[in-house]
């Protein structure tokens, strides 16, 4: 009896205990070094994204705010100025307007419609917007038209939901922002109309009305490298209109946006459909941009009154941070929270077209390398004092959204940036170093081009200017 009060008594169950503690002890080790692992990465990503950020901001004398998403771990860090009246620092917190960056969300909320069989993409637009038009004309006198054919014609009226989705319709741009193709003045008359009427928005039907826009087409044509494209954001005006008739509300500013966002993002996304960017509660945006002045002649001219900023509806009117962005970006590109894999992979570009269905290339002017590495799609935002651009990169399932408080000619300093910003996160999760480059080409920004070097320290990104 002794012998088995040895056995299972205190000595025992000390040892017991002993042992119970150190396989616990192994479990949060292991634990603990995963977390810490993350907590590593997200350190490291943001002490080389900070360092884009300032070089960056300091280069285009502007604030620049850079978000990244990866299954590893997330950064979010601003540098530079965001009011220079002020001379007020940016904030990761601050928001801003994204433009363009809504044509993505509006794309993935069509597509959301198509696999519930509300839609097909080559539905003709006229009959899922005509019925609205038709209820919004009789209780607003000023809106002239009732239906898709009486503002364009019948042959516009059979343009499908594919052809708005891709740039690809003949319904002309409301957007007249036209680039001097030589010595001569960039002409944009719209935005001399919105800055000197500042506090007037314009509605989406407005819009479709102006003289240049209502009962004109244009001939989309096929072009040398990219297909064809023929960029217009009346498209995805139109969109919104089938996605509000398809909602069953009675007029285009009843259409709740925020309703098709994933529940966390609710509360931090906000869609503009009236007022200014100020009263939106953003940051001040600068338009450097030479339309309307002589030539060599570049503004500055301070768009944070400027109602105008949001024209566009379902094309332009998205307001968040970067960091929420990104988060969107992932939504829909990554956990497909937003549509179903099949239906977004359907927006996605062909490998060397500049846009696909509500998504451009970003791979062709930041992914910095050929390969799956290089592969990447989202959207550019451009709106008048703000530029911005969001990417998701697949391989290594990377998301960055990068937003500017200024507009300039070629809208270089986004692009510029997402290569930089990209290669910092690419090279932690790939514990390599790249060195990276950038070259102004074109109106959409430019090309980025890196190669692999020795690892030289914790950014594992070297900036070339």
């Amino acid at each position: 009896s002794s012998r088995s009060q040895s056995l299972f008594g205190p000595s025992f169950a000390a040892f017991f205990f002993f042992l119970f503690r150190c396989a616990m002890l192994r479990l949060l080790c292991g634990l603990s070094l995963a977390c810490c692992g993350l907590a590593d990465l997200s350190l490291k990503l943001q002490q080389g994204l900070m360092e884009v950020a300032q070089q960056k901001s300091a280069e285009y004398n502007c604030s620049v705010s850079i978000a990244v998403r990866t299954p590893q771990g997330r950064a979010s860090v601003a540098a530079g100025v965001v009011n220079f009246e002020q001379k007020q620092p940016a904030k990761v917190e601050d928001v801003y307007p994204w433009g363009s960056v809504t044509k993505m969300f509006t794309a993935a909320t069509i597509m959301k419609m198509v696999a519930a069989g509300r839609f097909r993409l080559d539905d003709a637009i006229a009959p899922l917007v005509d019925d609205l038009l038709g209820k919004m004309a009789a209780k607003d006198p000023s809106q002239k038209f009732r239906s898709m054919e009486e503002l364009w014609g019948p042959d516009l009226a059979k343009t499908t939901l594919r052809q708005l989705l891709g740039m690809q319709s003949n319904i002309p741009d409301f957007d007249t922002a036209t680039p001097s193709r030589g010595q001569g003045m960039s002409k944009d008359p719209l935005r001399a109309e919105l800055y000197s009427e500042p506090t007037h928005f314009y509605k989406p039907t407005e819009l479709m009305s102006v003289p240049w826009v209502a009962n004109h087409s244009k001939d989309c044509k096929s072009q040398l490298m990219f297909g064809k494209f023929c960029y217009s954001s009346t498209n995805f005006m139109l969109l919104g209109m089938a996605l509000a008739q398809a909602t069953g509300v009675e007029n285009w500013s009843d259409f709740n946006q925020t309703a098709l966002l994933p529940e966390y993002l609710q509360g931090k996304i906000r869609f503009a459909n009236s007022g200014s960017p100020k009263e939106a509660g953003t940051v001040p945006g600068y338009d450097r941009t030479s339309y309307n002045r002589a030539p060599g002649n570049l503004s500055n001219h301070n768009n944070w009154e400027v109602d105008g900023v949001f024209a566009g509806w379902t094309a332009s009117n998205v307001v968040a941070s970067s960091e929420h962005i990104a988060d969107l970006s992932w939504e829909i590109w990554q956990a497909h929270s937003v549509a179903p894999k099949e239906w977004v992979d359907q927006m996605i570009p062909g490998t060397m077209r500049i846009y696909g269905l509500g998504a451009f290339n970003v791979g062709l002017f930041a992914g910095g390398q050929r390969g799956p590495l290089g592969k990447g799609y989202g959207h550019l935002g451009a709106t008048y004092g703000y530029q911005s651009i969001v990417g998701f990169f697949p391989e290594l399932n990377v998301s960055v959204a990068i937003a500017t408080n200024i507009e300039t000619d070629k809208q270089v300093q986004t692009p510029d940036s997402l290569c930089f910003s990209y290669h910092v996160a690419a090279g932690l999760l790939t514990n390599k170093t790249y060195q990276c480059t950038f070259a102004t080409q074109g109106y959409y920004g430019g090309r980025c081009s890196c190669v692999e070097k020795q690892p030289t320290g914790f950014t594992n990104v070297n900036l070339v200017v």
